[in-house]
């Protein structure tokens, strides 16, 4: 059984991440919601912006899994921090941003911003680490990557001093059963128009 190991990524690994997360996510109905028909190339425009931005106070993290070299999956976390300093505060666009909005248009910021919106209610009150994009390149799914990242995120959330376990979100019934087999709960289900969300939880054990 090859070995499987988990990293942080940088820029370097930008292609790669790329192409895992736009394979891993084509026809998911987050996509589709977000970009309409033309949520291939769009989805591109994402996972670029998410390779690229640069995280204040280093509350988000991009990880890879790496099978013999080649990196077979993506995860991007948020580390836990104070909800209560992150309401309604007023921000300048970054080149970044404004070069994603012009990307992808008016209404497909429109539908991610009530994405964030439906996304911040549903949050756990205590601190904790969130999943923000949980992907594996289709061709090796089913081979424990997911796994080996999924119990990473889960290490360090058991070692983080503030936090008290691992959320989620996620839109499919399939990926729901999948994160339960982790110890993962249901908080709360949600509609966004007619794509379905469920929002989990996973207590530390410790």
């Amino acid at each position: 059984m090859s070995t499987i190991e988990i990293n942080p990524l940088n820029t370097k690994h930008r292609e790669n991440i790329i192409e895992i997360i736009t394979n891993a996510f084509e026809n998911y109905p987050l996509m589709k919601y977000f970009f309409g028909e033309s949520h291939k190339q769009s989805l591109r425009h994402l996972s670029q912006f998410i390779c690229e931005e640069e995280p204040e106070d280093d509350k988000l993290q991009l990880l890879g899994a790496f099978v013999e070299g080649d990196l077979q999956g993506v995860a991007h976390i948020s580390l836990p921090q104070n909800e209560d300093n992150n309401h309604d505060v007023e921000t300048t666009p970054t080149p970044l941003e404004i070069k994603f909005a012009e990307a992808v248009g008016e209404q497909a910021l429109m539908r991610i911003e009530a994405y964030y919106d439906l996304k911040k209610a549903n949050k756990p009150s205590s601190p904790h680490f969130y999943i923000n994009i949980f992907a594996v390149n289709p061709q090796n799914q089913g081979k424990g990557i997911g796994t080996a990242i999924l119990s990473h995120i889960h290490q360090m959330s058991e070692q983080y001093p503030d936090s008290h376990g691992v959320a989620l979100d996620t839109q499919t019934e399939k990926n729901a059963a999948y994160y339960q087999r982790f110890g993962y709960n249901i908080s709360n289900t949600a509609k966004l128009e007619n794509v379905n969300n469920w929002f989990m939880f996973r207590a530390n054990e410790r």
